[in-house]
């Protein structure tokens, strides 16, 4: 028998916030975009895009967007680590969760905020983890590594992908 209280829902949000909050993403991803210089016809395709994943989740839009935001930033941004590539990271993983929660929950639903819980504390921790590889990246030097270190790190990468997958898999060494 459970001790826990029992969990009170208010009458939650309407679905059209987290499309709207996915909208409003996409604006920002398009502004950012533009910033940096990316051409108007890019700027359009990525706006109708961007509507398909707003009307349509549960559609490839949201890959192509991410896609094409990824594409644009790799050909027109001079320094990957700056502040204006890096403002795309959260925004292209809030099209991609809202897309994702917009697609399963039908258009007149209500969302109560405890239910996005879990993905709002995943994006949390995989943003946390984004940015550390983004700190670590910006203090590595720029200066060509010798070919020695390189091969160990490779060996290093293989091996413990190796030991992450026999511990996946529940299997000792």
């Amino acid at each position: 028998m459970s001790t826990e209280e029992p969990t009170i829902l208010t009458r939650g949000l309407p679905v059209w916030v987290v499309r709207t909050t996915v909208a409003v993403a996409i604006v920002a991803i398009g502004v950012l975009l533009a910033a940096q210089g990316v051409s108007g016809v890019l700027l359009g395709i990525l706006g109708l895009v961007g509507t398909l994943c707003v009307l349509v989740p549960a559609s490839p839009a949201p890959a192509m967007v991410i896609i094409a935001t990824a594409g644009s930033v790799a050909l027109v941004a001079p320094d990957p680590l700056a502040v204006g590539v890096l403002a795309l990271l959260p925004l292209v993983h809030v099209v991609h969760i809202g897309s994702a929660v917009a697609a399963v929950i039908p258009g007149t639903a209500r969302i109560h905020l405890a239910a996005l819980r879990p993905a709002m504390i995943r994006f949390v921790v995989v943003q946390l983890g984004t940015f550390a590889l983004a700190g670590v990246a910006a203090i590595v030097p720029n200066a060509t590594t010798p070919t020695v270190f390189e091969a160990a790190g490779l060996l290093g990468a293989a091996l413990l992908a190796l030991i992450a997958a026999r511990l996946i898999m529940k299997r000792p060494l």
